[in-house]
């Protein structure tokens, strides 16, 4: 049976209106499909434009892409300023940082003590890793840890010890030449300036300053370095990984990837990712159980002509594949539909949450108007993501392509295999009862 009979058949059964219910069906079909798909696109983009932004912080500021740590009774190996030129060296590395790590705890002009991490990076880091500074963005002041005493802190921190640009702020730590020698000690610092992230938990308990002041909080001995490695492409970490223990050759260093770094918490937000796919998905399930009874009463109803088909020569084959044209057909335009209107959404999700805050409160505004003599109003102003409770300006957005591909095709599959599923029927057609009975 050639294909054109198949296609022409396909889509002639696709225009007509069903006998008895109509075209109902098949609009219902396209749109549930158009909705799962739209709904599926707008909830990923917004998830991926805020665990997009939490990976970013996390690893352009905290983890890098990879942290060289030198392991204690691992034997000699090249000293910290040759690993340092041999790291810069390597194609794929891009910025390359030493940095050291403090506990402290942090008191500003209220009683309030809060616990802080501090961490001492080079002066000239702004040179050393552009993409840090572009993360770090600075919201007072500037990133001027070249001058003694200078501290940088977290917008949230200094908000919660109430100082600002210019304020001093003190730090008790434990000070001694070993851990049963350890003895409190406090410092103080001026705050030179402060750093918002978009991650809260880096704005609240994060400051920098100076790898020197890191050594003079550390009674004065040298603190323990770290090594941040940044690499043109983190996904090739492994590859890169394996290069760099090379290059040292020794075992007096362990590399850590920013993959077993985070293990926890990525793990988690795909889990969550996977899990809200899942739920959303079974948008699909159901328009695929819908379109999967709407065709087998097509098959139905049609059984005369698949007779005729049938004593025509058609095989049950070509047959068949004229009602999985048919669900195709459905699949591929709902698809389509939905993923436009996904697209849309996503890229103007702000405007969305905006017009959608706007008519709730105006539909508030009106109740006010019509209880007001009878309630007393107590209506607040309703937003969706209000700065109040959520740490955020804006909804951030990011539609993958690769997300996007699999959705449609998802979608697409669906009705495909339920309409094949529904075909199943026509090899029960006897061509010789039909043209007797029917």
């Amino acid at each position: 049976m050639r294909y054109s009979f198949i296609a022409f058949m396909g889509f002639r059964y696709f225009r007509s209106r069903r006998r008895g219910v109509g075209a109902t069906s098949t609009v219902l079909s396209i749109l549930g499909l158009a909705v799962g798909v739209m709904a599926l696109t707008a909830v990923m983009g917004v998830m991926n434009g805020f665990q997009l932004g939490f990976i970013e912080s996390i690893l352009e500021i905290s983890s890098y892409h990879m942290q060289i740590e030198e392991v204690r009774g691992g034997g000699t190996g090249p000293a910290l300023v040759d690993v340092l030129d041999r790291l810069r060296a390597q194609p794929d590395v891009r910025s390359v940082v030493p940095f050291s790590e403090h506990q402290v705890i942090i008191q500003g002009r209220r009683a309030e003590l809060r616990g802080c991490l501090i961490r001492g990076v080079p002066p000239e880091v702004e040179q050393l890793d552009p993409t840090f500074m572009r993360t770090l963005e600075i919201v007072a002041g500037d990133f001027g840890i070249d001058r003694p005493g200078a501290l940088v802190l977290g917008v949230e921190l200094s908000r919660h010890l109430g100082v600002s640009v210019g304020d001093s702020v003190s730090i008790l730590s434990l000070e001694g030449p070993s851990f049963g020698d350890l003895q409190p000690s406090r410092r103080f610092y001026q705050v030179v300036g402060l750093f918002r992230s978009g991650y809260y938990e880096f704005d609240l308990g994060w400051a920098f300053f100076s790898l020197e002041e890191g050594s003079a909080l550390n009674s004065g001995t040298p603190a323990p370095l770290t090594i941040g490695v940044k690499i043109q492409n983190r996904f090739r970490d492994q590859q890169a990984v394996r290069e760099i223990q090379n290059v040292l050759g020794s075992e007096k260093y362990r590399i850590v990837s920013w993959r077993e770094f985070n293990r926890a918490f990525f793990g988690a937000l795909r889990m969550e990712k996977v899990m809200m796919t899942v739920l959303i998905g079974l948008i699909f399930v159901v328009v695929g159980f819908n379109i999967h009874h709407s065709l087998q009463r097509a098959v139905r109803e049609r059984f005369e002509e698949i007779g005729l088909f049938k004593a025509l020569g058609a095989s049950d084959v070509a047959v068949r594949r004229i009602f999985v044209l048919d669900g195709l057909l459905i699949g591929t335009i709902g698809s389509l539909i939905g993923l436009l209107l996904g697209l849309l959404i996503s890229v103007n999700i702000n405007t969305v949450f905006r017009f959608t805050e706007m008519v709730v409160n105006a539909g508030l505004r009106f109740m006010d108007m019509l209880l007001y003599p009878i309630v007393q109003s107590t209506s607040t102003r309703f937003s969706l993501f209000s700065p109040a409770y959520f740490y955020i300006t804006e909804v951030p957005s990011a539609v993958l392509l690769r997300e996007a591909v699999l959705i449609v095709l998802f979608a697409v599959f669906s009705p495909t295999l339920a309409a094949a599923a529904a075909a199943a029927r026509v090899q029960e057609v006897k061509p010789a009862e039909v043209l007797r009975y029917e």
